[in-house]
């Protein structure tokens, strides 16, 4: 009776975990599918490394509060124009994505190119912002999963030098301005 309750419980815990990892989202998919390819630069950031970057001593209280709170960023970007040509990452998502299910704060559309700005949001902070781009001159989704405001992103993108996030501050106030 013993080894069959064992058994299962062991079947359950399979089937339990088998089943999360099938309900993985579209976003979590394309990092896992490009992840290892040749013509693909992935850079994933751990909550860990933000909490070691919050208890450095330094002078901007506000970013160190933001690190603590930041989950994870992962970008994942086309490095070979060839592969570009054959890519569309926005395409893509747009086949198995819940758009419905974000927000949608900016799209710019550039000839076949678009890159659109998403985010979940929970009361008066953001969960996760999305940046998906697609089209011939350029391939790249931005992940960004914590608790923050796009002027914290926009902030923290202007020290780090990062061009692409530094617009989300006037989107900020104006979304907030609603």
């Amino acid at each position: 009776m013993k080894k069959l309750f064992l058994f299962a419980t062991i079947l359950s815990m399979t089937l339990m975990l088998h089943a999360q990892n099938s309900t993985t989202n579209p976003v979590d998919e394309m990092f896992d599918k490009y992840s290892r390819r040749d013509g693909f630069t992935v850079v994933t950031i751990s909550s860990k490394m933000f909490s070691m970057l919050a208890n450095m001593d330094t002078e901007k209280k506000e970013q160190d509060n933001l690190m603590s709170r930041l989950k994870s960023i992962r970008i994942l970007s086309v490095e070979d124009s060839l592969l570009n040509n054959n890519l569309n990452f926005y395409d893509e998502l747009n086949k198995k994505f819940a758009f419905a299910t974000y927000e949608e704060l900016m799209v710019v559309k550039e000839g076949r190119d678009i890159t659109k700005f998403l985010i979940k949001q929970s009361g008066n902070y953001i969960s996760e912002l999305l940046v998906i781009s697609g089209g011939p001159d350029g391939n790249s989704l931005i992940s960004i999963r914590g608790e923050f405001s796009l002027k914290n992103i926009s902030d923290m993108s202007k020290d780090m030098g990062m061009d692409e996030l530094k617009s989300l501050e006037g989107v900020d106030q104006k979304k907030m301005k609603k």
